[in-house]
């Protein structure tokens, strides 16, 4: 009997919810500022975790765990690097923290998703190495 879909289990499912919040929220505002409003993720970096999410999304419809791994640590990776770069950059370069600018839903929807995209990753390693074995 073959096994349906979510081939490789729960982080299968999270993968596929995590790679397309990360398409929806790399265009959403990412930083909500009192002088200039909101700054747009398509100009701060949201169209590499567009591509990220882009390549994640085949690792939902795989068979083999270890393929399906390699996708959710590059969505992890991007969802967590290019956001958390960002806001790095947004204190050191931003005065005013809480008054003047703050995170926006883009930005934050992103580190979430990369979290559970880690979480995802971490149940997926004794299946990787169950599978090197065969």
């Amino acid at each position: 009997m073959r096994v349906r879909w979510p081939f490789v289990g729960r982080p299968q499912v999270m993968l596929a919810a995590t790679s397309l919040i990360t398409l929806i929220a790399s265009f959403l505002p990412w930083l909500d500022t009192a002088l200039f409003g909101s700054v747009s993720g398509a100009v701060a970096g949201g169209l590499y975790t567009f591509y990220a999410g882009l390549l994640a999304l085949p690792g939902v419809f795989w068979r083999n765990p270890r393929v399906v791994a390699g996708h959710v640590l590059l969505l992890a990776l991007a969802d967590l690097a290019i956001p958390g770069w960002r806001l790095l950059w947004a204190f050191s370069r931003l005065p005013g923290f809480g008054q003047a600018w703050l995170p926006s839903v883009g930005l934050l929807l992103l580190l979430i998703s990369g979290v559970v995209a880690a979480v995802a990753f971490v149940q997926l390693l004794p299946l990787t190495s169950s599978a090197r074995r065969r």
